[in-house]
């Protein structure tokens, strides 16, 4: 599991706070994969799908998270469904937008460190726009909250959501690197949260700085586990306590997992109403449907179309 995308949680032994890697290099890889995303839009939804399974793991059960990324850049608004079960799904407005800033690299690294400085986002994504997500808590009930962006870059800006919004103290960097040809090179990402009754704001504010000076994207660049980036975080953090840094058990494997059928493809029809597709069959007697998570195709022939239309037919003249 250590080389493969997995949820791995820790808690620091004194009781001050829990630590969460994902590693999601996979996940991240069959997005850009399936959205045929430009090095841009690769970034964004591996930084959007990491920061989403670090907000599923504060959920329950079987609840889900939909995390929404609204922002004013040329990649539009991306969306990602995940779940504490390790599934996420995808999808940006506009893959092929091609916009990214310059790597950037903090002041004092060496040259090969400045190789892996991390990309910058803004300029796809955009400066302003708002963070949402929607929490499922199963049985037609939902939590929802929003945010304004800190800097367009994702992580910081769910980092946001999660202390204005939802008021845990929190520090979270998710990171996605690209090789020399612009492909997916590793992605992962760290959230480290305050435990109720702990003292956990010296670590926060501590593993947070670290993240901001990149800590992550290093220890991704040598494909280095989940132990290596937790202990580099939060466990150098803690100094002589870094033992303490316990590893929860079993890991949570992480797959890229879309519940599309023919049969929602067909549902999704229904909307169009009895007459358009009506009209739907008359002029093209035909239609295909396409996953926006996972770009599978769904067709249907005219007989299937007027199958469709006739159980709409029937229900608009089933009297009160």
């Amino acid at each position: 599991m250590e080389n493969g995308d997995a949820i791995v949680r820790y808690v620091a032994g004194n009781g001050t706070a829990r630590v969460v890697v994902v590693l999601t290099t996979e996940l991240a890889r069959e997005a850009a994969r399936r959205h045929n995303a430009t090095p841009a839009a690769a970034v964004a939804m591996g930084r959007a799908g990491t920061a989403a399974l670090l907000l599923a793991t504060m959920t329950k059960g079987d609840e889900r998270i939909t995390l929404q990324i609204l922002g004013t850049g040329p990649l539009g608004a991306l969306t990602v469904d995940a779940s504490v079960a390790g599934t996420a799904r995808m999808f940006v407005g506009n893959p092929r937008a091609a916009h990214m800033g310059q790597a950037v690299a903090e002041g004092g690294v060496s040259d090969a460190e400045a190789e892996l400085a991390r990309p910058r986002l803004a300029n796809a994504v955009g400066r302003t726009g708002l963070v949402s997500v929607v929490r499922d808590l199963g049985l037609g009930h939902t939590f929802s909250g929003q945010t304004p962006f800190v800097d367009g870059e994702i992580d910081t800006d769910v980092e946001r959501y999660l202390r204005d919004s939802e008021q845990i103290d929190s520090a979270l960097a998710c990171e996605t690197l690209l090789d020399s040809d612009g492909r997916i090179r590793g992605a992962a990402g760290i959230l480290v949260q305050a435990l109720p009754g702990g003292n956990g704001t010296a670590l926060i504010t501590a593993a947070r700085k670290r993240m901001r000076a990149g800590s992550v994207a290093l220890y991704l660049a040598g494909l280095n586990g989940a132990q290596a980036i937790a202990d580099e975080v939060a466990g150098v953090t803690l100094g002589e306590d870094a033992e303490a840094l316990n590893r929860l058990g079993p890991d949570r494997p992480i797959r890229f997992h879309c519940p599309c059928s023919h049969q929602r493809a067909a549902t999704t029809l229904e909307l169009l109403g009895a007459a358009d597709l009506a009209t739907m069959i008359r002029e093209d007697g035909q239609a295909l449907v396409t996953c926006e998570f996972c770009r599978s195709d769904y067709s249907f022939d005219s007989e299937q179309l007027e199958t469709i239309r006739a159980g709409l037919a029937r229900v608009d003249v089933v009297p009160n």
